[in-house]
């Protein structure tokens, strides 16, 4: 069903008092699996949004997410708490080949790519206030992009949430002054580690805590980033090595948006063995990322595996396990 018959789907069930809404995760991680959100917390997290955004009534918000994921649907909550206007569009991985008069825009990093490598669409860009970008983590050589825009009204945001938190809990800031690698989260959320590092949410609507595979590294003023997720760690000669580590080293060194990620095999003596996969964009060959060796004498992938199209979400992201 496409984006602008969902809404009005929403606005309807919304207007006449429906207070459960049914959505599903993304299932980049596994299978999607429903979940209900509560209106009241839906507003609850639009509120604590505006705490960041300030959001005032010459706002405008591009709605270019699919509706029926908690990114694209809190994009209309926020429209309806925040009072301001909406323009829905249908997902695309350019969403700004289209004109607008937007303020307000949510992008994953796939999209922003592809918005990054055409003239008319950095144009628009530009006239934005604000964009938040999530659903996966952004390339340096994306973030290396938008430091050298000249757009310095637009404050470029990395979201961090998953559908149980009803979209975003933490910002961060990744061009400009206000710059950091550092995730900030709401007010009213708390983050915690458990034993393996992984992260922990609180937050009022969820009486347990919500446990994350994310391992993440917490800073003294209860700031944190992502290192990666538990569930994507390979153990190779015994020692345990986290793919998205390797691969933010890859792209950083060689400043690369191709899509790629590190995986494994079963290997009689290592236990499991790297290998890279990639569509065939990927120019590198096992000699190139000896620098590798830096993280770990095992990080080196051992093989090149070439496929003709990986398979990505509609976040943006490569669902590995598929």
């Amino acid at each position: 069903m496409q984006n602008k018959a969902l809404a009005d789907i929403f606005y309807k069930e919304w207007n006449r008092g429906v207070e459960k809404f049914l959505i599903h995760t993304s299932g980049s991680t596994g299978e999607p699996k429903p979940i209900i959100l509560l209106k009241k917390w839906m507003i609850w997290s639009a509120q604590q949004t505006a705490q960041y955004l300030k959001p005032n009534t010459n706002d405008k918000i591009l709605c270019c997410l699919p509706l029926n994921k908690v990114g694209g649907m809190m994009q209309l909550v926020r429209g309806l708490v925040w009072q301001v206007e909406i323009q829905i569009e249908e997902p695309s991985s350019n969403p700004l080949l289209v004109d607008t008069d937007c303020t307000i825009v949510s992008l994953t990093p796939f999209q922003l790519y592809h918005v990054l490598n055409n003239n008319a669409s950095i144009e628009r860009l530009k006239n934005f206030r604000e964009v938040l970008i999530g659903g996966s983590d952004i390339s340096e050589s994306i973030i290396q992009q938008i430091n050298s825009l000249d757009c310095k009204q637009t404050n470029f945001r990395h979201s961090y949430g998953m559908t149980e938190t009803y979209a975003h809990i933490a910002l961060k800031t990744i061009n400009g002054s206000q710059k950091s690698d550092w995730f900030t989260p709401f007010s009213e959320a708390e983050i915690s580690v458990n034993e393996q590092q992984c992260a922990q949410i609180k937050v009022p609507f969820e009486d347990k805590i919500l446990q994350t595979n994310d391992v993440i590294e917490l800073n003294e003023v209860g700031g944190f980033r992502v290192l990666g997720r538990a569930d994507n760690i390979i153990n190779t000669g015994g020692l345990k090595l986290q793919p998205e580590i390797i691969e933010k080293a890859i792209r950083d060194h060689y400043n690369l948006s191709e899509t790629f990620y590190i995986s494994s095999q079963k290997d009689e003596i290592l236990g499991q063995r790297l290998i890279l996969i990639t569509e065939p964009n990927f120019k590198f060959n096992l000699n190139d990322l000896g620098f590798l060796k830096t993280i770990s004498p095992y990080a080196v992938p051992k093989e090149i595996v070439v496929v003709d199209k990986l398979k990505i979400n509609e976040g943006g992201k490569v669902a590995r396990k598929k």
